[in-house]
């Protein structure tokens, strides 16, 4: 939590105090689905009773990477008769193969305010090619998680958001147009790693001195480094480049830090999800931990929902290991001989990290499921067949209690079904904001129905997609969840950037 520099403890505790005083639940509901992405989106076993007002989710996250989906569900409780911070129950099936369901309630930290804090958001590129990772290179990013979070918590500023992989952002020429509408299409997935920290406006400080440390940290260890532009007639999805992606000095600091990892893709990989009451520093914690262990990090997603943090990780299982443990849920020191013994690699130098900050956290840990990448390329279209996969975005805002997210997502995915032949969502995240309104955001990654090659055809196959599935999704929400058109604002869009421009009603 960062204070004004004109602030005191006084009147920090009087913030937190009045934050309590104004809510009548004492710990937060969660539910939370490992599983096979198989195109589809999991869906949450325990359905809360829509009838009770309290019982509708507020919040929701979801992310599938290699093949492997993780969706989290979270919603307020009066429950409060439980030992420790998190309570975490036994796995159950949810239908297909692989595919488990935790329940849970977290006792929330009053203390982590981010609401008056400004949003700092900072795009990292770890490579050029299409992501595929290896050993070594999970490694790397596991350190570079770690270190980025770790300037974050120097300066007490939350971590608001971390996902990778996330769709890289293409060069840009003084000849296009500022919209972005003549810029080469993105590929949906690359080897990139996105994002945010709250830094309070007041201290601007703050700020200059954590970008100033990226900035050495981009040097040093040679990844590219783009800021969100917030300058003025910007919006989401506007980057403005500190240092461009360094390939010899970001390979040769690889190969110096993990001389012995396995430069190998991995076959299988397995979902751990660390849960507790968001502190800064945890993820710094919980990485650093398994990054001492040897433990690589192939792709994650990490939120706060309800001031609790969800920190999801999809870690690579070693290849040597025949047979791995099956799903399995406990505490944090238990969970780490288990994921040593699954995914460890021995380092030549292992450090001791302080794992006192989660040690009270929970900790779900899925079976070994075979990965599965994406086809990509360098340059999205540039294949003999046309068949790669382009990213659209989405987003939303819908009164609470009308329609909930996994069904607004399924009937996106349903919406887009005439115009491709694959449809899956990437990541998505909804939160209940003031208003009594859920607003969100999603990407969804998808494989058009005609082959082409062409930059301007796919374009308009694109953009002609959006606009008929948004006209769909129009049509059918009212009646799916009782709710007023009017009410209804959504956009779906291949251009993220255009979510601002365009007119977001649906």
């Amino acid at each position: 939590m960062t204070s004004p520099v004109n602030s005191t403890k006084s009147s920090e505790l009087a913030r937190i105090a009045a934050e309590a005083a104004g809510t009548h639940f004492s710990s937060v509901q969660f539910t939370l689905t490992h599983g096979p992405a198989n195109g589809s989106l999991p869906m949450p076993v325990i359905d809360p009773d829509k009838e009770d007002p309290n019982g509708w989710p507020t919040d929701f996250c979801h992310f599938s990477a290699a093949g492997l989906a993780v969706s989290t569900s979270t919603w307020p409780s009066a429950m409060s008769a439980f030992s420790g911070r998190v309570q975490l129950g036994p796995a159950e099936e949810a239908g297909p193969d692989d595919t488990y369901s935790y329940f849970g309630h977290a006792v929330p930290n009053p203390g982590f305010l981010n609401q008056s804090t400004r949003k700092v958001e900072v795009l990292i590129t770890l490579g050029t090619a299409h992501w595929s990772p290896t050993y070594r290179e999970a490694l790397m990013q596991a350190l570079i998680i770690e270190k980025l979070t770790g300037l974050a918590a120097e300066r007490d500023a939350p971590v608001l958001h971390l996902h990778t992989p996330v769709a890289p952002v293409p060069l840009s020429i003084k000849a296009e147009r500022g919209d972005g509408s003549n810029e080469r299409l993105r590929d949906a997935i690359g080897p990139c790693l996105r994002f945010s920290i709250g830094v309070d406006p007041q201290m601007s400080g703050t700020r200059l001195d954590f970008e100033t440390e990226l900035a050495a940290l981009a040097e040093e260890y040679g990844f590219g480094l783009k800021l969100n532009d917030q300058r003025f007639n910007r919006v989401r999805g506007d980057w403005f480049t500190i240092r461009g992606f360094d390939r010899e000095r970001y390979r040769q600091t690889r190969a110096a830090l993990f001389p012995d990892a396995p430069v190998l893709t991995p076959k299988r990989a397995l979902i751990a999800s660390v849960i507790g009451p968001s502190r800064t520093g945890t993820t710094t914690a919980a990485v650093a931990a398994l990054r001492a262990r040897g433990i690589g990090v192939l792709a994650a997603s990490i939120s706060s929902m309800r001031k609790t943090t969800f920190i999801n990780l999809v870690l690579p299982v070693t290849a040597d290991i025949a047979e791995t443990y099956p799903q399995w849920s406990g505490g944090w020191l238990d969970a780490l001989p288990r994921l040593s013994a699954s995914a460890g690699h021995r380092l030549a130098v292992a450090d001791q990290p302080d794992e006192s900050l989660i040690a009270d956290w929970k900790v779900a840990v899925s079976p070994a499921m075979r990965c599965t990448y994406p086809p990509s390329s360098r340059q999205t279209g540039a294949t003999f067949t046309g068949r790669v996969p382009y990213p659209i975005w989405l987003w939303w805002q819908l009164p609470h209690r009308t329609v909930d997210t996994p069904a607004l997502l399924a009937e996106v995915q349903s919406a887009l079904q005439p115009h491709t032949r694959r449809c899956e969502i990437a990541y998505a995240q909804s939160r209940l904001c003031r208003g009594d309104v859920v607003r969100g955001r999603a990407k969804l990654i998808v494989m058009l129905s005609q082959d082409h090659r062409d930059h301007a055809a796919v374009q308009r196959l694109l953009t002609d997609a959006t606009e008929a599935a948004q006209l769909r999704i129009r049509e059918r929400l009212p009646a799916l969840g009782r709710v007023d058109p009017s009410k209804v604002r959504l956009r779906l869009s291949p251009r993220e950037r255009w979510l601002t421009y365009a007119g977001i009603s649906a």
